[in-house]
């Protein structure tokens, strides 16, 4: 599936983030979800009497309505954080539930976010080879032999054959006449394991009823964003988390004594300069922690293992004020505690004898 591929500025706190590429993570699942919500169980999963596949006892089992709950009830793997009181055991709380709830409105993601794609879209690649949740492999039983005799259908024999994937075949057909199957039936059963493709299949792997993409492919590229490199200008953020930025404290320090004249500096060149710069990005820890709480805005004691996952090639600064350049100057010293800073009483000594000496 082709998406667009461009740039796009996200605005995050108050900071924008340049995303060397787009692809709407949001709006593909809502697109999917979407998709899911038009198949409707009666039209997909019509209910055979008992023994045909249906469900045998609907008083006291729910009914999907369409494709959508279908894949919330087989999808009941637990793929919660290590630390998440969510095991998965209701069947309810699954993976699907924490990607709509936590992460599918965002528009950059953390290294949590990446484990709980990554986790899932392996528990979706696992039931391709488990035994009994790879929907292409749902087992079905017909008679062996039959024939249609004077309109009637006729079973011939004890034996029976198994088809996979879904019931609805030439013997369902047969046995009921008056059912209009829907477009594509033909590839939902199959009398081979691994080659039906019901809607249930399709949903989760693509297939002709999902164009776009069944529900792993949307998961894979939105992992892919998440490798997508990110170019921030940090607008709203304190000085203090700032001024611990090594790239950026290490630039105002080497070049303070440039912008100080006559015991004061020159804030407004100084700040003008600061935002002309394109400071380099790192994949240190440390760095990964202060850029993150410099663009969303949290306090860097609550940022772990919840930092950016996106590389950062590059990163600029944008301060609205001089009064935010001052407090940068001074915290950018108070974290160097063994840098100089420029000495208002040597600057006058300076110019007094350098006016000795004209005179």
């Amino acid at each position: 599936m082709a998406r667009r591929e461009k740039k796009s500025i996200e605005v995050i706190n108050g900071n924008p983030v340049e995303m060397a590429g787009f692809f709407d993570f949001a709006e593909a699942f809502s697109e999917w979800k979407r998709n899911c919500r038009k198949y409707k169980t009666s039209q997909i999963s019509p209910k055979p009497p008992q023994g045909e596949g249906g469900v045998k006892n609907p008083k006291t089992k729910s009914i999907p309505v369409d494709l959508l709950e279908q894949v919330r009830n087989h999808v009941s793997g637990a793929v919660a954080r290590a630390n998440s009181p969510n095991k998965g055991s209701t069947g309810i709380y699954t993976a699907l539930n924490e990607i709509e709830g936590k992460i599918v409105e965002k528009k950059i993601f953390t290294e949590l976010d990446k484990e709980v794609l990554e986790k899932f879209i392996t528990l979706l690649n696992s039931f391709l080879t488990h035994p009994s949740l790879n929907p292409q492999n749902i087992v079905f039983k017909r008679p062996d032999k039959y024939r249609m005799v004077k309109n009637k259908l006729k079973v011939l024999g004890n034996e029976k054959t198994e088809i996979y994937g879904h019931y609805i075949d030439d013997y369902f057909l047969k046995r009921y006449p008056k059912f209009k199957p829907p477009a594509g039936y033909e590839s939902w059963s199959s009398k081979q394991k691994n080659t039906a493709t019901p809607p249930l299949y399709q949903a989760i792997y693509g297939g002709d009823m999902f164009s776009n993409g069944g529900l792993i492919e949307i998961l894979e590229e939105g992992l892919e964003k998440i490798k997508t490199p990110i170019n921030p200008t940090i607008r709203n953020v304190s000085s203090d988390t700032l001024a611990q930025v090594p790239q950026v404290k290490s630039w105002v320090i080497k070049n303070s004594k440039k912008f100080y004249r006559g015991g004061k500096y020159q804030i407004s060149a100084f700040r003008n300069a600061l935002n002309s710069q394109a400071f380099k990005g790192s994949e240190n820890s440390t760095f990964k922690r202060l850029i993150t709480a410099a663009i969303t805005g949290q306090k860097l004691s609550s940022i772990k293992r919840n930092v950016l996952a996106h590389p950062i090639p590059e990163f600029r600064i944008d301060l609205r004020t001089d009064n935010a350049m001052r407090n940068l100057i001074k915290n950018s010293y108070i974290r160097s505690p063994r840098a100089k800073a420029p000495d208002k009483k040597e600057k006058t000594e300076e110019v007094k004898k350098w006016f000795e000496m004209v005179l």
